[in-house]
């Protein structure tokens, strides 16, 4: 495993100092075991393609999150500030610069969870559609607020239906909503 000692050991001249450096041989590191068990693996053209993707996707977010706490470094970095100063630029930082927590996670949940919103929303639509349109006994029919005729008219059962449906459609439409 020569290549791994060569990969591993840095290099004279390589001198890297602070977190950032340490980050990067960590990172080097870990890319020389990839390619080493890349190598060893027999990975078919579609595994590879996924892999790939997930790889650019985390070194994407990666850049995203280093470009939205670029503001929060450099307000770090001027060290003339009184308390004062320092709360009204880190005030002034966090309305102009979302940041949270969740920024660097992977968007996967979000899928999973409009889909099961879909989902949702549609058994609703249809479940209310087809308690409108089923016949029911009468005894579950309880009160009739506005007859058409002496035996149909809109009962209790139907209006609740209609909620029904209004809920399904404004699931639908705010789960297409979301940013």
């Amino acid at each position: 495993m020569k290549l791994n000692r060569l990969l591993n050991d840095p290099e004279p001249g390589d001198n890297r100092p602070g977190p950032q450096g340490q980050d990067l041989v960590r990172v080097e590191k870990k890319v020389a075991e990839l390619i080493e068990v890349i190598e060893q693996a027999g990975i078919d053209a579609h595994h590879s393609r996924q892999y790939q993707r997930r790889i650019a996707d985390a070194f994407q977010r990666s850049s995203e999150t280093r470009k939205r706490i670029a503001p929060f470094r450099e307000f770090d970095q001027d060290n003339n500030l009184s308390r004062e100063e320092l709360l009204e630029g880190l005030e002034k930082l966090l309305a102009e610069h979302r940041i949270d927590s969740r920024m660097n996670a992977p968007k996967r949940g979000k899928i999973v969870q409009k889909g099961l919103m879909f989902v949702i929303a549609i058994l609703l639509i249809v479940s209310g559609f087809a308690m409108i349109i089923m016949p029911a006994p009468p005894s579950f029919e309880l009160f009739t607020v506005y007859y058409f005729n002496v035996d149909d008219g809109v009962t209790i059962m139907d209006l609740v239906s209609l909620l029904v449906i209004f809920g399904g459609v404004l699931m639908f439409v705010l789960n297409f909503n979301w940013k």
